[in-house]
This record gives C-alpha cells, sequence and structure tokens, in this order.
C-alpha cells in the first residue's frame, strides 16, 4: 500500500490521493480537473515536490539538470499556472510554494541545481504573486533549513551534527514545524502577505 493510501486511513472527512507524474505539464492539468470533478473547487495548493540526489558539480550532467528542474520548479510554475484560473473563478485562494534554504543563500553538499531549482521558485513565487493579487490569490514561499526528512537522510551522519553545530538551535527541523506555518498561511489570519519567504531554519540562516 502507497504512503498517500496509509495517510488517507488517518484523515476522518474527505479525502482523496491521486498518481501523478509531476514533471508532465499534461498530467498536471489533468490532476487540477480531477480534484475540480472530485471536490468542486480548490482553495489551497501546496507546491511540495522536491528531489534532491546528491551531485557535484563537475559531475552533473544534462540529464540531471532537466530532471531536477522538470520536478522541482516546473512542477510548481505549472501547477500554479493551472490552479490559478480556478482560484480566480471562485474569488481567491492560497499557494504555498515550498522553497529551500539553499536556493535562499547557495547550496550545500553538492546540491548546486537542486538549490537552484529552489532559487528559482523563491523568484518566480514573487513575479505570480503581483500578477494575481487582483485575483484575491495570496501566493508565498517557505524556505525550510535542514529537516528531518529524507532528503537530510542521504547525507552522512557526521555531515548532519556538522550541519547542527552551525544552527543555533542546535538541531534538525520538524516537518511538522513546516506544516503548522503551512496552516497559518493558508487561514484567514493571514490575510494580508503575499510574495514573502519565510525562512524556517532555526536561524542557521538570518536574512
Amino acid at each position: 500500500m502507497a504512503a498517500a493510501d496509509l495517510r488517507l486511513e488517518e484523515i476522518t472527512g474527505a479525502a482523496e490521493a491521486y498518481r501523478v507524474d509531476v514533471s508532465q505539464v499534461a498530467e498536471l492539468r489533468k490532476f487540477v480537473d480531477d480534484v475540480v470533478r472530485d471536490f468542486g473547487r480548490i482553495d489551497i495548493l501546496v507546491n511540495n515536490t522536491g528531489i534532491c540526489p546528491r551531485l557535484p558539480f563537475f559531475d552533473s550532467t544534462e540529464a540531471d539538470w532537466d530532471k531536477l528542474v522538470n520536478v522541482n520548479a516546473k512542477s510548481q510554475y505549472f501547477l500554479m499556472q493551472t490552479v490559478c484560473p480556478v482560484m480566480k473563478k471562485q474569488g481567491g485562494g492560497r499557494i504555498i510554494n515550498m522553497a529551500s534554504t539553499g536556493g535562499r543563500v547557495g547550496g550545500f553538499a553538492n546540491s548546486s541545481i537542486y538549490t537552484g531549482t529552489k532559487g528559482a521558485i523563491v523568484m518566480f513565487s514573487k513575479s505570480v504573486a503581483r500578477e494575481v493579487a487582483a485575483d484575491g490569490i495570496l501566493v508565498n514561499c517557505i524556505a525550510p533549513g535542514v529537516m528531518d526528512t529524507d532528503l537530510m537522510r542521504n547525507l552522512p551522519p557526521d555531515r548532519v551534527k556538522a550541519i547542527c553545530e552551525q544552527i543555533p538551535l542546535k538541531r534538525l527541523g520538524k516537518p511538522e514545524e513546516i506544516a503548522a506555518f503551512i496552516a497559518f498561511l493558508a487561514s484567514d489570519e493571514c490575510s494580508y502577505c503575499t510574495g514573502a519567504t519565510f525562512d524556517i531554519n532555526g536561524g542557521w540562516i538570518m536574512l
């Protein structure tokens, strides 16, 4: 059973899992159509897809570039493009895009392409926010630091420990801490904020 199916069993209320190749724009558009068909509307989009293979700069290939750009950046851009007309018709909505601390200050641990995609997310989030503000659509971005997720588990433990020593709070972030901030950005309490990027990194990087 897929992880999404397991999570569905924990959710009370209406929920559905969809299988989508996010690197394919046609599949993204079908996905949005399916969600509107099943639920009637889309109020919140959280763009949280991302991969981060460890690729030294001199070993990176064109295929690596295409895969990372397509999965990390192209997917977010075109999913926003597809969802915004639905939100505009409804009178508004919320979009939260997931970037990265690396996309704010540069790559760590052999991740130059990854951090390039995350930097692109920060910039196109700002641009789209300007274009859709009049439609009542708020677009914001979260730049997590080192989190206790599979992406960080790809690193050797001594590397993770060394990174944590540089963080004022001396630990990895918890996915629940990011989820709580997503909930705020999607809530009615956050109504006068768009085009912003929020750094949630334990004080590692302060911009």
